[in-house]
């Protein structure tokens, strides 16, 4: 009997044993990716110098898996294709209602993020009531910041429909910086987008203030957030938010990463922090 059930253990073994050494050897790589929501030379610029901090800290290979649109990150996050990906609030709950995603980490600046709608000089917009029948640029669709609470403030504050108050239906830019161009350009006469990437375009100057300006900040609300697959084992997702969680501001190297990032520091993020993003995006129609 026992040297039956050491076979039968020795085969349980053997079976099993291309599953285990699969395991191990994703655990000997982390795959990160995030939503495309700027161009992709900033985006590399970005991510480099978190990525070799990532390997320091966690002490396995990390990749940057880039991907082509805000959907696409998360349907390779629900598909394990990626381990971890940086996600805005409202992809965030997509793909916690789509594939049971948990949040990580984010930066401290994420709990009160902000939008602003920015208008072409020559538009004629002094305020956001007179957006009215101009033509307006979102960002991405799913994007938390450059549509979501747009659209949402647009309504509750103004009573502007978007689909049926603007000169045509809103055009959709795919990125922040994107939206900027447009209304640049005149291609449109008005946008939104993340009062982070227009912060930063134009500290470097990439905007001309001769034709863009400001008319409206919107109320703050929580966007950002790293995201771990459902899947993951407790070490890695906890080693990876720790890896943020260490990131000092007072040491040169820290900071570096932290100032490509947008933040000071990052902090804990918990699921009950996105509820309200979850109510809006049902309440709007954008999630279903």
């Amino acid at each position: 009997m026992f040297q039956t059930l050491t076979r039968l253990g020795r085969l349980c073994v053997m079976t099993l044993w291309p599953l285990f050494a699969a395991t191990a050897q994703a655990q000997d790589v982390i795959r990160v990716s995030g939503i495309p929501d700027e161009n992709p030379t900033e985006l590399a610029r970005k991510y480099q110098p978190l990525v070799e901090h990532l390997q320091k800290h966690l002490g396995v290979k990390v990749v940057y898996v880039p991907v082509i649109d805000y959907g696409a990150a998360v349907s390779a996050l629900a598909a394990g294709k990626i381990d971890f990906a940086w996600l805005g609030g409202f992809t965030h709950v997509q793909a916690k209602v789509l594939a049971g995603a948990k949040p990580v980490v984010m930066r401290d600046i994420d709990r009160e993020f902000k939008s602003v709608f920015i208008a072409n000089t020559a538009a004629g917009i002094a305020r956001p009531e007179d957006m009215r029948g101009k033509s307006f640029a979102f960002g991405a669709k799913s994007s938390t910041s450059g549509h979501l609470f747009p659209r949402h403030f647009l309504s509750t504050q103004f009573n502007i429909q978007a689909d049926k108050d603007f000169d045509g239906a809103p055009l959709y830019s795919g990125a922040h910086d994107a939206t900027v161009k447009m209304v640049e350009s005149g291609k449109v006469q008005a946008g939104a987008l993340n009062i982070e990437v227009w912060s930063r375009m134009l500290a470097g100057h990439k905007v001309d203030t001769g034709k863009v300006k400001v008319i409206w900040t919107t109320p703050p609300f929580v966007d950002y957030v790293w995201t771990a697959r459902k899947d993951l084992s407790a070490s890695t997702v906890q080693k990876f938010g720790q890896a943020f969680l260490a990131l000092d501001a007072a040491k040169p190297e820290d900071k570096a990463v932290l100032d490509l990032q947008g933040a000071k520091k990052f902090v804990p993020a918990k699921a009950e922090d996105f509820l309200v993003i979850e109510q809006v995006g049902r309440s709007t129609g954008l999630l279903k």
